[in-house]
């Protein structure tokens, strides 16, 4: 049973690494971000395998208002297609969740080890991205945290507009404001949050 569940504190894990303290500011619209708001980070990791460990490649919070505004600018094709890959997936989905939450696993580990759609662990993926909702001061367990894997975003890709991919890329290059040294990432923002 899928139940909400609100964490003591943020986790370390979607704190801003540079400060390692929780986001303060919109990545968007740089509105301070309260404890009392609810907002999604987002994190996209890459696997170095020269020290065998995954490392964070851009990371983001964007306030609710943003992320709502940015799933206007999704095209009604990608929207639908989305909602057909996630109901693809949706058994392996339904199968993490019931597990985490019957178990109550609330320890971020326990819900970063494999993709939520394909089950793949994320220690074999090149390329991850890790997605959570704050509200009110806490990490929300109850769809989220979703782990994205190299397999499922590629899939994502396949099934988005040509719109929705220059939207996504566009939004990449303002988030991480070096675009051309991560043009091989698969991933784009991960359009669930939107």
């Amino acid at each position: 049973m899928i139940k909400k569940f609100l964490s003591d504190s943020i986790p370390k894990f979607f704190y801003e690494f540079e400060t390692e303290e929780p986001f303060k500011h919109c990545s968007l619209c740089n509105r301070e971000l309260s404890d009392s708001d609810k907002y999604a980070v987002e994190k996209v990791l890459k696997q170095n395998k020269k020290i065998n460990k995954a490392e964070i490649v851009y990371e983001y919070a964007m306030c609710w208002d943003c992320a709502s505004e940015m799933g206007d600018e999704i095209s009604e094709e990608s929207k639908e297609s989305i909602v057909n890959l996630y109901q693809d997936h949706s058994e392996n989905v339904m199968m993490k969740l019931d597990y985490l939450h019957r178990t109550e696993k609330y320890n971020i580990e326990s819900w970063l080890e494999r993709c939520t759609f394909t089950g793949k662990e994320t220690r074999v993926c090149g390329e991850y991205s890790v997605s959570g909702i704050i509200e009110g001061g806490k990490l929300l367990y109850e769809h989220s945290p979703v782990v994205v894997s190299d397999e499922f975003m590629e899939k994502m890709q396949e099934v988005l507009s040509e719109k929705t991919k220059e939207f996504l890329d566009g939004l990449k290059d303002e988030l991480i404001y070096s675009p051309s040294e991560f043009n091989d990432i698969i991933n784009s923002p991960t359009v669930g949050l939107f």
